[in-house]
């Protein structure tokens, strides 16, 4: 298989697999598709986004592709979440290098030319509260300022209190109250509902203090 007849073929994807290449390429064996692609991945023609996904090299992309849009393609279904997700919105102040994301699949770990990708796993009912964002030119799914912040208490162990909270320096300006109270309806732990109880005592305060000011 020759990179040019690949890319005439894969050119307007923003990412393709062994099996496509595959059934794109009928006449090739799978040795001679495999030993190929583990090739160009190599010289850099192609990135390897996990074992059996690519994406073209940079310079020979036709549509946009970056970290943000291979997140939701490497693990499927997911969306991204938690502290990545919060950091875009600006309710924590940190922009976290990791692309972190909620899938009810198994908790998987990536690391790609793009990135370090993490997935942790919820159950499908807690799999909601996400929408899709155009960020960078490309389309993702992401998950709500009140379901990231959700996923983030429900993720990382321990009480959620208000002096945790003030030690993350959440920003509670994007965060809707009633929004926030109705996805947390889907988490059963009392631990969840103490965070909510907490977040929105935390939220009061930020808003008396900046009155203050």
């Amino acid at each position: 298989m020759k990179f040019e007849a690949l890319l005439e073929r894969v050119g307007t994807q923003a990412c393709f697999d062994y099996n496509t290449v595959s059934l794109l390429f009928p006449e090739e064996s799978k040795e001679s598709l495999r030993t190929a692609l583990y090739r160009l991945a190599k010289s850099g023609r192609i990135v390897s986004l996990r074992r059996g996904l690519y994406a073209l090299g940079e310079r020979y992309r036709k549509t946009e592709q970056n970290g943000i849009s291979a997140a939701n393609v490497i693990y499927q279904p997911s969306y991204l979440s938690e502290r990545w997700t919060l950091g875009w919105y600006g309710i924590i102040p940190e922009k976290v290098v990791s692309f972190t994301s909620v899938t009810p699949r198994p908790t998987r770990r990536f690391v790609n030319g793009f990135g370090t990708y993490l997935y942790r796993t919820v159950s499908q009912q807690l799999f909601t509260g996400y929408l899709q964002r155009e960020i960078m030119g490309v389309s993702v799914l992401m998950a709500e300022p009140e379901k990231a912040l959700l996923d983030c208490w429900y993720l990382e162990p321990g009480e959620w209190s208000a002096p945790r909270m003030e030690s993350m320096r959440f920003n509670p300006e994007n965060i809707l109250p009633d929004r926030l109270k109705t996805l947390g309806a889907l988490y059963k732990e009392g631990r969840m509902r103490r965070a909510i109880d907490n977040w929105m005592r935390y939220a009061e305060e930020q808003k008396e203090g900046d009155i203050l000011l």
